[in-house]
């Protein structure tokens, strides 16, 4: 009878760390164009970072199953990550791709399609080719627009007019060049609000993934999916295994839900947390810019907690960052964006 209840002890432990596993995802866009260096990375860097890979025994899934996995509730499998290339840049299929089948790794590749077959990008046989060598295709708009911003005179419904019109012609050219019906999306320049979200949902898109960093967990949204840059001074061997080892800090509540600043700068963040122990605990706290963060616990929720940076957040796109040691001794991570956007579409309580 002792030994049965100990197998079910150890049975249930097990179960839930699988439960609790997190996936990294790490975005790429050039490869050894080092007259790009905010979005660059040394080819030697980045075969290095796949070899490290193999040899710690990680597993590589396109970034579709991922979503898949989230969307459906599934356990998230540990030592998995995802690597996803944004724009379709020669140096791409030219320098990367090669290193990816050495290792029979699978990438995800966001292709915005007005640029294809321009100057410094892959052209449609090139595209066909790297699906050939197990690379999937997702949406990336046609123009690579700033989708928050309305243009001078527009109104909201033009807006959403033309959006849509953008995000439907990339995925007609991908349908009418590649065959792809692609289910995923990734939004230009990382930036998102909840009015570009629904037009997201109403293409028919299952999921999509945005450029704040931080690991996926099975609470994450599924319209707003993090992935750790791997461009310019982050793209370096030491910064890829130390998000390696990161985990996702769970929020259970995030408000206010679009990230565009609207008025108070510093802007505020309520956090909802999911361990009230990690809310009332150490918190590490950074914003862009080099300010740190105020960090306050409320009083009537032992969950919550509310973050405004110390200085007003400077450049069009902010985040603000924490991190947690976990009672597993690893880090936890969660970071949230924020937008100055010059002509910003009118948020949720500005409507009529």
């Amino acid at each position: 009878m002792l030994l049965r209840f100990v197998c079910a002890l150890i049975l249930l432990v097990l179960c839930s760390t699988a439960a609790l596993a997190d996936i990294n995802v790490f975005i790429y866009h050039r490869f050894g164009e080092d007259r790009y260096p905010s979005t660059n990375i040394a080819v030697e860097t980045f075969a290095a970072q796949l070899a490290y890979l193999q040899k710690e025994g990680y597993q590589v899934l396109p970034l579709s199953r991922i979503a898949e996995l989230v969307r459906e509730g599934r356990d998230l499998p540990e030592k998995t990550v995802g690597l996803c290339i944004d724009d379709a840049f020669t140096s791409f299929a030219r320098q990367a791709l090669p290193l990816l089948q050495k290792y029979a790794f699978p990438a995800t590749l966001f292709v915005n399609t007005d640029a294809v077959g321009t100057a410094g990008y892959l052209d449609w046989r090139q595209l066909k080719e790297v699906m050939s060598k197990g690379v999937e295709i997702g949406n990336h708009t046609a123009s690579h627009a700033y989708l928050i911003e309305m243009k001078a005179g527009e109104s909201r419904a033009q807006w959403r007019q033309r959006i849509s019109a953008d995000i439907e012609s990339s995925q007609q050219a991908l349908q009418k060049y590649l065959g792809v019906d692609a289910d995923i999306f990734a939004y230009t320049y990382g930036e998102y609000s909840p009015a570009v979200i629904d037009l997201v949902k109403n293409a028919g898109f299952k999921s999509a993934f945005a450029q704040q960093s931080g690991p996926i967990y099975s609470g994450s949204d599924i319209w707003t999916l993090p992935r750790f840059p791997m461009g310019g001074p982050y793209a370096t061997m030491k910064g890829f295994i130390s998000k390696l080892k990161m985990t996702a800090l769970e929020v259970l509540a995030v408000e206010p839900r679009d990230p565009v600043i609207r008025g108070q700068n510093p802007p505020q963040l309520k956090l909802t947390l999911a361990d009230p122990q990690i809310a009332r605990g150490q918190i590490n706290c950074f914003a862009q810019g080099g300010s740190r963060c105020r960090i306050e616990r409320s009083p009537d929720n032992k969950n919550d907690i509310l973050i405004t940076a110390e200085k007003p957040l400077q450049g069009r796109r902010n985040k603000y960052t924490l991190t947690a040691l976990g009672s597993d001794g690893r880090w936890q991570w969660f970071s949230h964006l924020w937008i100055n956007a010059k002509r910003p579409v009118p948020g949720e309580a500005d409507q009529p």
